[in-house]
């Protein structure tokens, strides 16, 4: 059998002396991402090494169909999440009216007459988000190349600067309320709330965009 040629550049070469000395291909793709590797370019060499060890070709699978289950399953995560998210804020922002109302507040409804919509929100995409999120992880377990998949990092940064934006515009205006003098505590407690939940969902996905780092 004809081995297959494998390019002699210099990725190719040092994978060739690592593979050699019995390197691991996880730490060998850390540790070029590290250096400034692309993670496709990383793999195509890998898969061209392992072709010229073997002396066969690396079978390639067509993914449409998982990336199509992959965009499908994030685009519904993030969907349900912002719907159960921007429902939960509604409702602080209902409370915060009856604590601290202001001459622009509605406060004649009763409560569970106001909050009705949102909690009904909450009830149908929480659970929905919930096990969906599952789903991703168990997936994520299963297959952590799925880690550097280009969907799902694709529509998670688009999910972290959707949630950036009011964040940013907020905060922008709290400072300008402050600077002349118009800062009351309505106004603050309604940014606060929008703070926690919008900066709590945007460090989690930040934090959980690369997969957790191995502990020797």
């Amino acid at each position: 059998m004809k081995p297959v040629q494998v390019p002699d550049d210099e990725l190719a070469t040092f994978l060739r002396a690592a593979k050699e000395r019995g390197i691991l291909d996880e730490s060998l793709v850390g540790m070029l991402r590290h250096n400034g590797w692309s993670e496709r370019r990383i793999y195509r060499a890998l898969s061209e090494h392992y072709a010229g060890v073997l002396g066969v070709p690396v079978p390639r699978r067509s993914q449409s169909t998982e990336n199509a289950r992959d965009a499908f399953l994030y685009l519904l995560n993030f969907i349900a999440l912002g719907f159960w998210t921007v429902a939960l804020w509604q409702i602080w922002d209902r409370l915060v009216n009856r604590w601290f109302p202001d001459a622009l507040s509605s406060t004649g409804a009763y409560l569970r007459e106001d909050i009705a919509w949102q909690v009904a929100l909450i009830l149908v995409s929480f659970p929905l988000f919930a096990v969906v999120h599952a789903l991703i992880q168990r997936e994520l377990a299963r297959r952590p190349e799925l880690y550097y998949s280009a969907v799902r990092r694709w529509l998670t940064y688009i999910a972290l600067v959707l949630t950036a934006i009011p964040i940013l515009i907020d905060a922008a205006y709290t400072v300008q309320q402050l600077i002349v003098g118009q800062l009351t505590i309505h106004f603050f407690l309604d940014t606060l709330g929008l703070m926690v939940i919008g900066g709590g969902i945007f460090a989690y996905y930040l934090l959980t965009i690369d997969p957790p780092k191995q502990t020797s």
